[in-house]
């Protein structure tokens, strides 16, 4: 059983950058500008990753998919994010439904705290 749990983790990382690789490359085909704040909100994003950060694939693709419809609509990208790319990247962050970093350092902080005050 054990075996088959190891199987199938590594079909799924493969999978997933798979699936990665299929996103950079549609990256590819935005106008630079695009490309530049698509791969900094990434950047901030997966700073706060829980675990391999492959949960973020879905919102990212998700971004993607915005990102896209705005070159389409040739929408300045700073138009179609707002000139603060920063409260764009963490509006985002909130917005999805990932695991991240934060959530595990309040989940555990939360633990502690309930240890402590449980112990006195």
């Amino acid at each position: 059983m054990k075996n088959k749990n190891v199987i199938n983790y590594f079909k799924q990382v493969h999978a997933d950058k798979v699936e990665y690789n299929k996103q950079m490359a549609r990256l590819k085909e935005l106008p630079s500008d695009y490309q530049i704040v698509y791969k900094e909100v990434q950047k901030f994003l997966w700073e706060f990753t829980a675990g391999d950060g492959m949960d973020m694939l879905p919102p990212m693709l998700e971004l993607l998919d915005f990102f896209e419809e705005g070159a389409a609509n040739n929408i300045p990208v700073l138009q179609l994010v707002g000139e603060d790319v920063g409260s764009f990247a963490e509006n985002t962050l909130h917005e999805m439904q990932a695991k991240t970093r934060i959530n595990e350092l309040k989940r555990k902080m939360n633990e502690r705290i309930s240890k402590k005050i449980g112990k006195e």
